[in-house]
């Protein structure tokens, strides 16, 4: 028994001899045995999984992301002010690449307007007119200042050029509109009202503009269908409430009178009171 212990205990003290002896080999290479191998496998099958996973899960969050919106460009109203002041100071940063003298005339035009130096302002723009006489800038400009002096007549050669040189804008044919209607000529400026909302139709202020010309004619039935039109193009339109009640009032239609001076008032154009007091008062509005 003795003996069989002795040689078991050698044993063990030979095993630990030659593990130590590899230890200290330098070429000694550890290798896995058959459990550790397949966890390990086990493991790299599984973070490769996972990585795939999450590379799909970052490739559908890409597609889902959606796309900023597409900046559109402003683009710059047509419809034109009737304070000519305003117009004409959309000019003033005018850019003409081609003839840095003709801008500089047209910006030194605009300038001197805005200063009330109109005599200064119509000679800039007939600088740039005759540098440029394809350029409808200086045409335009000069023609809003001799509207601005009241010198109709002119004004309306400018805006007429305007026309023929095919500016991109109706604008022209609206201020020619209004030469023409100064200069007590309706039908010419009927013409030209209509002209501009042909290219243009959301344009309460020309509908006005035309509907007064209408009434001037005695046209009640055309001036009321266009104060109409004006006040579908800019319901807050209280002038065109007033004027459209008091045509109401003279076809006889008194509840429609009623109704449209009491908007008028609604809407904080005081005159229409005595108007409203003298045609609804036995009247519910």
């Amino acid at each position: 028994m003795l003996y069989i212990l002795g040689a078991i205990a050698l044993l063990f003290l030979i095993y630990g001899l030659i593990l130590f002896i590899k230890k200290g080999n330098k070429e000694f290479d550890a290798k896995l045995s058959l459990r550790e191998r397949t966890e390990l496998e086990k493991m790299l099958e599984k973070q490769a999984k996972d990585e795939a996973e999450e590379e799909r899960k970052e490739s559908e969050e890409e597609k889902v992301i959606p796309k900023p919106p597409e900046i559109v460009p402003k683009v710059r109203p047509i419809f034109p002010t009737k304070d000519i002041k305003t117009e004409i100071n959309r000019y003033a940063t005018h850019i003409e690449i081609d003839n840095l003298k003709v801008q500089h005339s047209i910006r030194n035009g605009v300038e001197n307007f805005l200063n009330l130096d109109y005599k200064v302002a119509l000679e800039e723009f007939s600088i740039a007119t005759e540098l440029n006489s394809k350029d409808v800038t200086g045409f335009y400009c000069r023609g809003l200042t001799k509207l601005q002096l009241k010198n109709y007549e002119s004004a309306l050669s400018d805006f007429s050029e305007c026309i023929n040189l095919k500016m991109k804008e109706p604008n022209a044919f609206y201020y020619r509109g209004l030469c023409y209607f100064y200069m007590r000529d309706l039908d010419n400026a009927i013409l030209n009202f209509r002209g501009y909302i042909n290219v243009e139709s959301h344009a309460p202020e020309v509908y006005f503009d035309l509907a007064v010309c209408l009434k001037q004619k005695e046209n009640i039935h055309d001036s009321i269908k266009n104060f109409s039109l004006a006040i579908d193009n800019n319901p807050k339109y209280e002038l065109a409430y007033f004027e459209r009640g008091l045509l109401k009032q003279k076809n006889d239609d008194i509840d429609g009178a009623c109704a449209d001076l009491k908007k008028a008032l609604a809407l904080g154009y005081d005159e229409a009171l005595d108007y409203f007091n003298d045609i609804c008062k036995n009247r519910k509005a």
